[in-house]
C-alpha cells in the first residue's frame, strides 16, 4: 500500500500502457493517465491504520526512553558532583528556596560562630542573657 502511493505516477503510466490499444478499439487516443484517488476495502484501510499507529506509538515510546536515558545520566552527573562537593546540595537547597515565595527561613548558626559583620563593617550587639 506504501510503495502504491508513493509511486502512483508509474501506476498511471503502466496503466496508459495497458490501456491504449484497448481504447483506440472505441476510436480513443489516450494521452495521459493520472490516479487521483485510491479507495481501499474497509479491512484493509482499518489494516493500514493499525500499522500507522503501530509506528507512531513505537516511536513515541523511543522518544520517552531516550527522554529517560538523558534525565538519568543528568541524575548520575549531578550525583557525582554532589559527592565531590557537598556544598554544592546546600546551595540547591537555597536556590529551590529564593526561587520559591511565601517561605520561612530559620538558620542556626552554632554559639562558638564568629559575629557576622555588618554592612558599615561593625559587629552585630551582644544580645542580653535570657532570665531562665
Amino acid at each position: 500500500m506504501d510503495d502504491l502511493l508513493a509511486n502512483r505516477e508509474q501506476v498511471g503510466e503502466r496503466l496508459l500502457e495497458l490501456s491504449r490499444e484497448p481504447a483506440a478499439a472505441f476510436g480513443l487516443a489516450l494521452h495521459r493517465v493520472e490516479l487521483k484517488d485510491l479507495m481501499f476495502p474497509g479491512e484493509l484501510k482499518r489494516t493500514f491504520a493499525q500499522v500507522v499507529t503501530a509506528r507512531k506509538d513505537g516511536l513515541a515510546a523511543l522518544e520517552r526512553a531516550r527522554g529517560e536515558t538523558a534525565a538519568l545520566r543528568n541524575l548520575a552527573n549531578a550525583a557525582k558532583l554532589v559527592d565531590a562537593n557537598p556544598a554544592l546540595l546546600q546551595l540547591r537547597l537555597l536556590q529551590q528556596i529564593a526561587e520559591s515565595a511565601g517561605n520561612t527561613i530559620v538558620l542556626g548558626l552554632p554559639s562558638s560562630a564568629t559575629p557576622l559583620p555588618l554592612r558599615d563593617g561593625g559587629e552585630l550587639p551582644e544580645l542580653p542573657p535570657q532570665d531562665e
